[in-house]
């Protein structure tokens, strides 16, 4: 398989990947004060439009229904929503916000805009436009053929060890003397 990105592109995955993870970490100290979690939040901004069956409210955050119900219980714990059976289809639960879930809602999202970066030569509106054109262009059905960048050959122990005596023996013949660590477990490597 060839390369199919040039080294811009190459070195902005890395970058999209490391400010991800620093928003991610911001994200998690900012709302841990709050008992939220990102996943809970996440959940509780998808009902902030009005209520949802969970199966809806899976579909809209792009979550599996079983996560969101381990997510929907501790928030229902905590008193941030209620959900209820639904009379035409018992096996449907009905999950709506509670005052004190739009509040810590509100709560959460104002945690998140002071953990950012306040700085103004940060072009926001760029620079989500452009991750909007990314995440259009990165379908979850991404053709198996086409790879962002080359993969790193992988190599099997029997390879590594192949290619380990194979180096030993030809510096052996070079110098004469045995290679080293070849006494009792020829051909394993023993750093493992």
């Amino acid at each position: 398989m060839t390369s199919n990105l040039d080294p811009d592109a190459r070195s902005s995955y890395r970058l999209i990947t490391l400010a991800a993870r620093m928003v991610q970490r911001r994200q998690d100290d900012a709302l841990a004060p709050l008992g939220l979690t990102r996943a809970a939040v996440i959940a509780l901004e998808g009902l902030s439009q009005g209520p949802l069956n969970q199966e809806r409210l899976a579909d809209a955050i792009r979550v599996q229904s079983q996560t969101l119900g381990r997510v929907l219980t501790r928030l229902e714990g905590d008193g941030f929503i209620t959900r209820t059976r639904q009379t035409a289809d018992r096996r449907q639960l009905k999950v709506e916000l509670t005052p004190e879930g739009e509040a810590a809602l509100e709560a959460a999202r104002q945690a998140e805009i002071d953990a950012y970066p306040d700085d103004p030569d940060i072009g926001w509106g760029v620079l989500r436009e452009e991750l909007a054109k990314f995440v259009k262009a990165a379908p979850a059905g991404r053709k198996p053929d086409v790879v962002p960048f080359v993969a790193p050959e992988r190599r099997t122990h029997g390879q590594i060890g192949h290619e380990r005596r194979h180096h030993d023996r030809a510096k052996h013949d070079q110098t004469g003397h045995p290679p080293p660590g070849t006494g009792g477990l020829r051909g394993l490597d023993q750093s493992q």
